[in-house]
């Protein structure tokens, strides 16, 4: 095979190489903006990533079965027991499925709670550490967005 012939073949594995890395820098950009959305105790931010009719999956198992009510519920935990607590986001995984799905995994740490809400462990540092899963779909009129999450308690 001539250098010429070796070049075109590889093209279409380089693009897409390159495509995917702005796809993942695209998911890392949207999960760390909920940093920004608890620290503001904004629901409305918090759930702005998902789609209409995302589902998500909170400590409790209670399910949400879209952006609406997500975004209700995590405003009144914004008033409530996570009142003026900071959220730090670590991004541990990446995984494009395909072209328009893509799986990501974090590990989201909750500090300076005043007082651990009863069922979730209390390690006497008041912070709480749980992992989340995310399911991202792209369209073509709102590119990257949550599809589905499931939040994890991480127990000591």
């Amino acid at each position: 095979m001539s250098k010429k012939m070796l070049s075109l073949a590889v093209l279409p594995f380089v693009a897409l190489a390159s495509t995917a890395g702005a796809d993942e820098g695209e998911i890392q950009r949207i999960l760390e903006a909920k940093e920004a959305a608890w620290e503001a105790g904004d629901g409305e931010a918090w759930a702005r990533d998902y789609q209409d009719d995302a589902g998500l999956i909170n400590l409790f198992g209670m399910r949400f079965d879209d952006r609406e009510t997500n975004a209700k519920r995590h405003s009144e935990v914004f008033q409530g027991p996570f009142a003026g607590t900071s959220l730090d986001v670590d991004v541990q995984d990446i995984a494009m499925l395909n072209e328009d799905l893509a799986f990501a995994e974090a590990v989201l740490r909750v500090s300076d709670i005043e007082a651990m809400p009863a069922g979730l462990p209390d390690r006497g540092d008041d912070v709480l550490y749980t992992r989340m899963s995310f399911l991202l779909e792209r369209d073509d009129h709102h590119g990257w967005q949550i599809r589905f999450g499931h939040n994890t308690v991480v127990h000591p």
